[in-house]
């Protein structure tokens, strides 16, 4: 069969496309026309547990009702699975999901989504983000497990000259930049009240660094809080796109990567972060809190103290920076597998 008559559906929530499924289905079209099945009638930017997003994933359950050929599908969508064949689908496991969402304060939708993992059971083929959910896939029942990191594309690149991104952007060529690239639930996933808190006392000993947060998430509470402790040098740019992401990183001296106090930390590392694995590309200092062990990262503890303490060292240049890793390291053996799996 020639890959223009090969069909695959990509079956995930999430509008618009994480970054992770947009490289996925851009591999995919290489031996493949693929057929993007989403929850999409309804707005799912967020996916928060309200009205809207329980829709969105009744609207995705109506799509997937084709129970014919080959299928990729987001674990978070895993509701839809058992209306496909064993056969021919293939599992992304990119998060938790049950445990995210039990920390979220949703138990019921926790309990139901650990209950549809048992779709994992005896299924030929999971894609996991990192070797720590590829050890639980195969607690799960999984018979093969391939690690695919999410890693950036080679593409990732700053399009501006550093000092020049910093003087369009108000800053002076002198500033040191420290760099948080958020996103959504900065405060009950990515550690910003931590963050913050650390920045204040870094503000002590370096006065001529900028704190920069990306991300249109929890800007109203930033600015209340940075006015109740003075915080003087932050800049909040809101959400940018992937290319100002790379001008960003490349104008930074430090690049941070925190995590919520208690939540779940084992199962985080620089293959499945997305921010973190940006970072390394552009061979950035990184200091990460509230993730697993790394060589790519300094880990510090979860307290204002150590990770205040952690941004001070890499500031001084006592942080072996990380090795770049790159999408395209995988994806001829991610696609020699699923063709394999899928059309011999």
């Amino acid at each position: 069969m020639k890959s223009n008559e090969r069909q695959v559906d990509l079956i995930t929530i999430r509008s618009p496309l994480p970054v992770r499924y947009s490289k996925i289905l851009h591999s995919i079209s290489k031996i493949a026309q693929v057929h993007l099945i989403t929850g999409t009638l309804i707005p799912t930017v967020h996916l928060r547990m309200k009205l809207d997003t329980v829709l969105a994933y009744a609207v995705l359950l109506g799509k997937s009702f084709r129970r014919v050929g080959p299928a990729i599908i987001d674990n978070v969508a895993l509701h839809s699975a058992p209306l496909r064949s064993k056969k021919d689908l293939v599992v992304d496991f990119r998060t938790p999901f049950p445990l995210e969402l039990a920390w979220l304060g949703h138990r019921s939708l926790a309990s139901l989504a650990r209950a549809f993992e048992k779709v994992l059971q005896d299924l030929n083929l999971v894609i996991a983000a990192n070797e720590r959910m590829a050890l639980l896939c195969e607690e799960l029942g999984a018979v093969s497990v391939q690690v695919i990191p999410n890693y950036p594309t080679r593409s990732l690149k700053p399009t501006v000259e550093s000092e020049k991104w910093k003087i369009e952007c108000g800053l002076v060529p002198e500033d040191r930049v420290v760099l948080f690239t958020g996103g959504v639930r900065l405060r009950e996933i990515y550690g910003l009240d931590l963050l913050l808190k650390s920045w204040k006392l870094v503000e002590n000993f370096e006065p001529s660094c900028v704190l920069i947060i990306l991300g249109d998430d929890s800007i109203n509470y930033i600015k209340r809080i940075r006015r109740s402790m003075n915080i003087r040098h932050l800049l909040i740019p809101g959400r940018v796109s992937l290319n100002d992401v790379a001008n960003w990183i490349n104008c930074s001296d430090v690049c941070l990567a925190p995590r919520t106090p208690g939540y779940p930390q084992h199962f985080y590392d620089d293959k499945d972060s997305t921010k973190i694995s940006e970072y390394a590309a552009l061979e950035k200092p990184i200091v990460a809190t509230g993730y697993a062990p790394s060589s790519q990262y300094l880990l510090v503890d979860q307290t204002p103290e150590a990770l205040a303490e952690g941004i001070m060292k890499g500031l001084n240049g006592r942080i072996t920076p990380p090795k770049p890793h790159y999408w395209e390291e995988n994806e001829s053996s991610m696609l020699s597998l699923l063709e394999d799996f899928w059309f011999r």
